[in-house]
């Protein structure tokens, strides 16, 4: 049975909540202030809570998203989308990309009316939130760091494949990812689309679930292929680009900007990384720290230093790894991010002005070289 555009949006917007509290369970400690690993907040004003005040939102937040699964007002979607950004603000590790993509579903679902102009206003943006992800995260694979990196992970966890054929696919993950997201605005290849990503999203959840990493973002993979198959197999457009141009409006318009507009300004070094669907790229910057000073590795808390790696005499701290077992996530990929946590590593000697505490390295674009 055909979905009405109505049902189609109700069901995405369940899928991006539910994969928003699964996403959520996984990670508790990034909710938390006193984690282990830094809050670290957009803009040096912004105070940081404290217990029990970042439990308190915390639970809100998650109160919120319950009652918006069941009672889809307008009000408790804005409440969510404003409650999310605030606690962004406090800390930017929390604009991790699942989150980030089911807020912009809740977001626009929030200002659903039941006529169908209005509904098919809503299913266009949400269209175009998926449209614009597998897009744009074609195009920035379209570099020579992924294709050595790709190729290099391929050689590693799959030798025994022809060289051939892993070089070939080195070189069409990014045309083919990004036709993906092409595919899905016309009736003659959308369905060619809508199965190209069921097939890449089941062999990345395969490949995780083998290698024995990323499970938090499973969830994630598993509501895109719902939303894609709910939003486009039995979707027909009525005129060319409808996706695009019909019933063009505000909030349209602002889901264009946010989802293609503010991604392009990333390739000329605006917006971040993430926010701009620059996902597996290679793009993204990985860092350590490397702790110079042994007095003020001696002062640091065990919580910091059982994380600390010595190599060759050097202490170690990969960024990644500290926030991975902590927040389980990833440091959210931008300088000023890992140079907050630096100072944060330094606010524990005896003169954090001092020169010669730490020593920052981007690692993650030399490794190949």
């Amino acid at each position: 049975m055909e979905l009405n555009f109505k049902k189609k949006i109700h069901l995405t917007r369940i899928f991006a909540i539910l994969g928003f509290l699964a996403a959520m369970f996984y990670t508790p400690k990034l909710w938390i202030t006193n984690s282990g690993f830094p809050k670290i907040p957009r803009f040096d004003f912004i105070i940081i809570p404290q217990s029990p005040w970042d439990y308190i939102f915390s639970f809100v937040l998650f109160i919120l998203l319950l009652l918006f699964l069941f009672k889809p007002k307008k009000y408790i979607g804005i409440s969510i989308v404003i409650l999310y950004l605030f606690l962004a603000l406090i800390d930017q590790n929390r604009l991790q990309p699942y989150f980030y993509q089911s807020i912009l579903i809740i977001f626009v679902v929030s200002y659903l009316r039941t006529n169908k102009k209005n509904s098919t206003i809503i299913l266009h943006c949400l269209m175009l939130i998926f449209i614009a992800t597998y897009f744009w995260s074609g195009i920035h694979k379209i570099n020579s760091n992924f294709y050595l990196q790709w190729e290099h992970a391929l050689n590693k966890h799959f030798s025994y494949i022809p060289q051939i054929i892993r070089t070939t696919f080195t070189y069409l993950v990014a045309p083919i990812e990004l036709f993906m997201g092409v595919f899905l605005l016309f009736n003659k290849t959308r369905k060619f689309g809508v199965i190209a990503i069921i097939l890449m999203h089941i062999t990345i959840i395969s490949t995780l679930i083998w290698l024995g990493y990323g499970f938090n973002v499973i969830p994630w993979n598993l509501q895109n292929i719902m939303s894609v198959i709910i939003l486009f197999w039995t979707y027909k457009s009525t005129e060319s680009l409808d996706i695009l141009s019909r019933f063009y409006n505000l909030k349209k318009a602002f889901i264009i900007f946010m989802v293609f507009i503010l991604p392009l300004s990333n390739l000329y070094g605006f917006w971040d990384h993430l926010l701009s669907f620059s996902f597996f790229s290679s793009k993204l910057n990985y860092y350590y720290v490397e702790i110079l000073d042994e007095n003020l590795y001696k002062k640091l808390p065990k919580t910091i230093t059982k994380h600390i790696q010595d190599y060759e005499g050097k202490h170690i701290l990969y960024l990644n790894s500290w926030s991975g077992e902590i927040n389980k996530v990833l440091l959210y990929p931008e300088d000023r991010v890992a140079e907050k946590v630096e100072k944060y590593i330094q606010s524990f000697a005896e003169n954090p002005n001092k020169d010669d505490l730490t020593k920052m390295v981007e690692y993650n674009h030399n490794l190949m070289k």
